[in-house]
């Protein structure tokens, strides 16, 4: 423990640096495609539930990766090599979305696929990152870390968005040169997500394990024994499984909304996502004050009641500009819904089998997140697109009561 703590403080600043470069190239390939997926799903025909299946799949292969992924990653000698490696899996995928317009079959249904299954190492990779960083950063150290990551890489986050937007919209003479161009996103993305995945080899510090049990299963059968008591965890599952029925039951809502009836572009999409992003930078270390000061339970509780409104100041939008303004308020709520969540979820889990940990919750949350979509969808099929926001921010808010009555209850219980 002594040498693992030593190791990590003369690595500091060099893995801080290294965290810094490898999240500017995640979010730099992340943000010339991804805002875009919908649309693009849309210029390959897709339909409103394909539109929601978007949101789904990739939950959906989650399920089947977090627990086999927790469990492999804890009983791995060398962590770094394998997660490494299930990470390049998964950016090949950028590749693969790139030919798909070559094919003669259903296109939109093949990149909603594709979208989906890229999931399935990511969901595995992502976890061996968040495990990684607790190897490589002391906890007081962590939040610092990761705070300078989400600042540096969503400010170039957002200049990528705003470029690539506009180049969707002004370059191309005609609908086959915007496919073209996405082809042309798709590879760049690969070459950022490779180099990305180069400085995560850069770490240093990450555990290896010298002796490496041979029955895996073990530890998913201790952690299962174990949840009873882990009060804490139970009562923060339960309201976060709540709660992401109506975050992520709103995302094809969102997208409906904005695509199909207010007729956004790409241009559109990119203002949107830089509204919300220069909100989030400027409120994500305000946050983290706010925690250290009124408890992460009653912080996360506000910053939910902002998700709550977020449906509703979509319902009242009757022009994109004024989607643009209320993005700025929902990147508030975001910033603090995200980070709140994640350092909660450390907190209250044992260092012992915390990757495993980190998978049972994970699955839990993809499964209700596999379903919200189709779910938000059924539901506006059966009102109307208004209706079915407001509904979902009935759940949200209701889910920031749950949270404020479950961050009292776990005072209560010392695990």
């Amino acid at each position: 423990m002594e040498e693992s703590y030593s190791i990590q403080e003369e690595y500091l600043e060099y893995n801080i640096r290294t965290n810094i470069i490898n999240g500017i190239l995640a979010t730099a390939a992340l943000n010339l495609v991804n805002p875009y997926f919908a649309k693009f799903a849309e210029r390959l025909g897709a339909t409103d539930y394909q539109i929601a299946y978007l949101t789904s799949l990739p939950h959906f292969f989650s399920i089947l990766a977090f627990i086999p992924g927790a469990i492999l990653i804890e009983s791995l000698k060398n962590k770094q090599k394998v997660v490494g490696s299930i990470m390049l899996i998964q950016k090949f995928f950028y590749l693969f979305m790139a030919f798909i317009p070559f094919l003669n079959l259903n296109q939109a249904s093949l990149f909603i696929f594709l979208v989906g299954f890229m999931n399935l190492p990511g969901a595995i990779g992502n976890m061996g990152y968040q495990s990684s960083m607790g190897d490589v950063f002391l906890t007081q150290d962590r939040g610092k870390a990761m705070g300078l990551r989400y600042r540096y890489s969503s400010t170039v986050g957002i200049i990528i968005t705003f470029i690539s937007g506009r180049l969707l919209t002004s370059l191309p003479k005609s609908p086959a040169d915007t496919i073209k161009l996405y082809q042309i996103f798709f590879i760049i993305a690969f070459v950022l997500a490779f180099i990305e995945v180069v400085f995560y080899f850069k770490f240093k510090g990450v555990n290896k394990n010298e002796k490496v049990s041979s029955n895996y299963i073990a530890s998913l059968k201790d952690v299962i024994k174990n949840l009873p008591k882990r009060k804490k965890f139970i009562i923060f599952t339960i309201c976060s499984l709540f709660f992401h029925i109506g975050w992520v039951g709103a995302q094809p809502l969102f997208n409906i909304y904005i695509i199909k009836i207010l007729k956004a572009n790409e241009t559109w999409l990119s203002i949107m996502s830089i509204a919300s992003g220069i909100s989030s930078i400027a409120t994500y270390t305000k946050w983290a004050s706010f925690a250290e000061k009124k408890g992460n339970g009653i912080a996360l509780t506000i910053a939910i009641i902002g998700m709550g409104i977020t449906p509703i100041l979509y319902a009242l939008s009757r022009s994109l500009f004024m989607l643009v303004l209320f993005n700025i308020i929902i990147g508030v709520s975001v910033a603090g819904t995200t980070s709140l969540l994640f350092s909660i979820l450390l907190e209250i889990i044992p260092n012992n089998n915390r990757t495993i940990y980190i998978g049972v919750y994970n699955t839990m949350i993809a499964i209700i997140s596999a379903i919200s979509p189709i779910l938000g969808v059924k539901i506006m099929n059966m009102t109307n697109i208004k209706i079915s926001l407001i509904i979902i921010a009935v759940i949200r808010l209701t889910a920031s009561i749950l949270f404020y009555t479950g961050s009292n209850l776990t005072k209560k219980h010392p695990s």
